[in-house]
């Protein structure tokens, strides 16, 4: 133990009875040696750091290697349950290559300079732009200033930039012309807010095929929040020629749907179909279980993975995953 009364990797190898560059290499977690170190080796190093509580030195190894160990999601406030599951595969995927996660919330776009000073500072490795932050923001400064940059977009294409398409457009129209064909006449529209992004186009999308106009009265903003969601889907129930059918931006503003439907005594779906954006979990126990669109299952492993593969290697050419939305069918529609 140093005179500072801290473990030192000297004495962290002294108890496993390996050398000094042995427990090096096995606490580095680095995979360079031509032959592999035996497992048991492994294993001894690796118990005697946690039997003497050895915490290494991060921060001189972040600098040996010129990586800062960490990336980034961003994301805008609220978001839904997926975000969640999300995060924990982008932990698990981290940790395995011996990486943390951050979450960068940009809650206002006249504020995300200041918030994604860490990632065009440089302080991570890696960042995963999440819903439409990678088409209302410039990210030519985070590029240039990451390792690698993923973004969730239907339509950004830059150079060294992996992007995951979703559709959302064809899927959102897919849902409203799944309503449609099922006789629904006056269909609304839950909106995150008053920017007219891919979601309500597709909506618009189908409804123009099908030879009908958009009616003003019948999109209103909400689904952000499911307090607000509730009032204003009540307020269309309430009125002189209410809608027969809901397609909300988020399964949030879906499940105020289902319960401002129960308040005014409105049966869904006999009355009034509902279907929610984002196909989480808890879709498939509200009541009734809520028909969603979104990933048939939110497996998100595979594009991470593909964020570390350009960590590794940055000159790796853009990709592009195809995830794209389905519409899940449920008993609300």
């Amino acid at each position: 133990m140093s005179k500072e009364g801290r473990t030192t990797l000297r004495d962290v190898a002294a108890a496993a009875g390996v050398s000094v560059a042995t427990c090096s290499y096995v606490l580095s977690g680095r995979a360079d040696r031509t032959t592999p170190l035996p497992e048991p080796t492994r294993q001894r190093v690796q118990e005697a750091a946690r039997r003497l509580g050895y915490k290494g030195n991060t921060a001189a190894r972040s600098l040996r290697r010129q990586r800062s160990e960490l990336i980034a999601i961003v994301y805008a406030p609220p978001v839904g349950p997926w975000l969640d599951q999300l995060t924990w595969e982008c932990e698990d995927v981290a940790a395995a290559h011996g990486y943390s996660v951050i979450g960068v919330p940009v809650r206002r776009l006249d504020r995300a300079a200041q918030s994604l000073r860490v990632i065009t500072r440089g302080h991570v490795d890696g960042a995963i732009f999440v819903g439409s932050l990678s088409d209302d923001l410039d990210l030519t400064a985070a590029r240039r200033s990451t390792r690698a940059l993923m973004a969730f977009s239907d339509t950004l294409r830059m150079p060294g930039v992996d992007v995951i398409r979703n559709n959302a457009r064809s899927a959102l129209a897919e849902a409203t012309t799944y309503l449609i064909e099922a006789g629904r006449e006056r269909i609304a529209f839950l909106s995150h807010s008053n920017a007219r992004e891919d979601r309500y186009l597709g909506y618009v999308d189908a409804l123009q095929r099908a030879g009908r106009a958009v009616d003003p009265d019948l999109v209103r903003v909400g689904a952000a929040s499911r307090e607000d969601a509730v009032l204003v889907v009540r307020d269309l129930l309430a009125g002189p020629n209410p809608p027969d059918a809901i397609v909300s931006e988020s399964d949030r503003g879906g499940f105020a749907a289902l319960q401002a439907a129960a308040d005014r005594g409105v049966k869904v779906p006999d009355d009034l179909a509902v279907i929610g954006t984002g196909n989480t979990r808890e879709a498939t126990y509200s009541l009734p279980p809520l028909t969603s669109v979104g990933m048939h299952q939110l497996e998100f492993a595979e594009m991470v993975e593909a964020l570390f593969a350009r960590i590794d290697d940055p000159t790796l050419p853009a990709r592009e995953l195809l995830m794209p939305w389905v519409l899940n069918h449920r008993a609300s529609a």
